[in-house]
């Protein structure tokens, strides 16, 4: 019998630099690497015509950061009030009352057309009190920014001074205190009684009651400012309250002066001439101390229709009297 032959197989042996080449071979991912990083070679160069492609992935925006107000102090002068300020906040509350149900843009804006239709002469007290304000904040300006400038130079003595002592002081070594974990805590010198190693609890701890507290201050700082400008503006109203009655007050008292005046004129005159006129045998005639009491029986007489010829002789005498010269 004859022995079965191993069916061929079409597979033959690859050869043996097909082998190495496909040792060789990179990974896929490798050769996709390679393919999207640029060839330095192929850099267009900066002078040619042709643009340069655009890079797919942009780097991350950077967020702004907000810049934080300078506090403000509590010395600076008020800042001064212009003339429409001023018209503002003396009619806002009339247009107000008189427009329950707009809103205070719309108001303000129905103040501001009045304003611009308003004519010089209304307009005029409102610029020249806001021209004295300005004065009266320049001149303020002045001293403070006098008085500041003091200051610093103070203070940039006393820095120096403290500087020239510490270098003139030998440094004292600081002993180290354990942290609670295990390492080493170098002791943190500060101002004051507090003796707190950093990043513990304890110190954690003191840092969050130190915010609330300066949280808790901001907000009463802010409520007191508010309240302040509000008195400011009471106390400014009650001014010029003051000041209206006080020109009412003084234009009264000189009219007042002008009307005694011409009431002793009158008295004058009457007496003058209704002297030689006696009314009964009790009262002779007429003078300026008992005036008074002569019209007030000669208005009875008239009334009780007596003595008709004395009333004639009386009516003639205040005919004939030029009382229009007596000006006031």
């Amino acid at each position: 019998m004859e022995k079965e032959k191993p069916e061929e197989t079409d597979s033959k042996p690859a050869p043996a630099d097909s082998v190495e080449t496909a040792k060789e071979a990179p990974p896929a991912e490798a050769v996709k690497h390679e393919e999207k990083t640029p060839d330095p070679s192929n850099a267009v160069p900066s002078g040619s015509g042709t643009k340069a492609p655009a890079a797919k992935q942009l780097a991350p925006k950077t967020a702004k950061k907000k810049r934080q107000k300078p506090p403000k102090d509590a010395n600076a002068p008020k800042h001064p009030l212009t003339g429409y300020v001023r018209y503002m906040n003396e009619n806002r509350e009339s247009v107000r009352q008189k427009h329950p149900n707009l809103t205070p843009i719309e108001i303000t804006k129905i103040m501001a057309e009045e304003w611009s239709k308003l004519p010089e002469d209304r307009k005029k007290p409102y610029l020249e009190a806001a021209e004295v304000d300005k004065e009266r904040y320049n001149k303020e300006i002045s001293e403070y920014k006098l008085n500041n400038e003091a200051k610093a130079k103070a203070l940039q003595n006393e820095a120096q001074q403290a500087a020239k002592k510490e270098v003139s002081e030998p440094k004292v070594a600081i002993p180290s205190i354990p942290y609670v974990n295990g390492k080493v805590e170098p002791k943190v010198s500060r101002k004051g009684n507090y003796d707190i190693p950093i990043f513990t609890e304890d110190f954690l701890d003191h840092n969050k009651v130190v915010d609330s507290e300066l949280r808790t201050l901001r907000k009463s700082n802010i409520d007191y400012e508010q309240q302040n400008s509000v008195l400011e503006k009471h106390v400014e109203n009650m001014e010029n309250g003051t000041q209206k009655l006080d020109s009412e007050t003084s234009s009264l008292e000189a009219r007042n002066a002008v009307l005694e005046s011409y009431l002793l004129k009158l008295r004058t005159t009457l007496a003058n001439a209704l002297q030689g006129l006696p009314l009964s045998s009790e009262c002779s005639g007429a003078t300026v101390d008992n005036i008074d009491q002569y019209l007030e029986n000669l208005h009875q007489m008239a009334d009780s229709s007596t003595q008709g010829h004395t009333l004639n002789k009386a009516k003639d005498i205040i005919r004939k009297l030029d009382l229009q010269n007596l000006t006031l």
